[in-house]
């Protein structure tokens, strides 16, 4: 009930996130010839970014206050006539989110590959796996950021507010690794989305940075609601 309920109060930030997808897509589909050389120089990490961002602990709270279907859809209040702890439906809502943003990762690759054959010529299946789980491991930072901002914020606030901080971070973050050669880039998650990657050049550090902030963020929204009573 609780995946079933999860997925009917994410579908159309799904179909928006595809609309999204397909949008940025067909904009470089008509104005740049994308091939392996100039992915990088395209600046695609922000499409992949907002993915778990807008996906992360949909629901944890109640639904926007403007709202005139108030309370029906919000999962706080559903729990609160089930014996549904605030951990459990963390858990549901973090499968779902992650779930879903893999599931556009991988449909937005298939798409990037199916719509530009100069792509297409120069990749494999593996490099094509490869690139598709950077981006996921390398957006889990996204993710949880979000997930322990979904805690304490509305629905309304909890987007708008997580990528204003994602993208503050890292333009700060830019600004003191901007140079490539830097040994602080190799840590630099946000650069590893735009790279070409193989199965044979992973930016495992990057990925691994990534995956720290993001299970340190979804820890720290675990202890919130383990603090929250009914």
């Amino acid at each position: 009930m609780l995946w079933y309920k999860a997925w009917r109060e994410t579908r159309l930030r799904v179909l928006l996130m595809f609309a999204v997808v397909i949008f940025i897509l067909f904009q470089v589909h008509q104005h740049v010839p994308l091939n392996r050389q100039n992915w990088a120089s395209l600046q695609l990490q922000f499409m992949w970014m907002i993915i778990p961002l807008s996906l992360a602990g949909s629901g944890v709270r109640a639904e926007a206050p403007f709202r005139p279907v108030k309370g029906l859809q919000g999962s706080m209040y559903f729990t609160l006539s089930l014996p549904v702890n605030r951990l459990r439906l963390l858990y549901v809502r973090s499968a779902v989110g992650l779930l879903e943003a893999a599931g556009l990762v991988a449909i937005g690759c298939c798409l990037a590959v199916l719509a530009f054959p100069g792509l297409r010529e120069q990749i494999t299946m593996a490099d094509g796996v490869a690139y598709a789980l950077t981006v996921f491991v390398c957006g889990f930072s996204a993710f949880g950021l979000s997930t322990i901002l979904a805690t304490f914020l509305d629905q309304q606030w909890q987007g708008m507010v997580a990528m204003a901080t994602y993208f503050f971070a890292r333009s700060v973050t830019f600004g003191l690794n901007g140079d490539p050669t830097s040994p602080l880039a190799r840590f630099d998650f946000f650069r590893a989305m735009g790279t070409a990657t193989t199965l044979h050049s992973m930016p495992w550090v990057a990925m691994a940075t990534s995956a720290a902030v993001g299970l340190a963020c979804y820890l720290a929204a675990m202890k919130v609601e383990l603090s929250r009573q009914y």
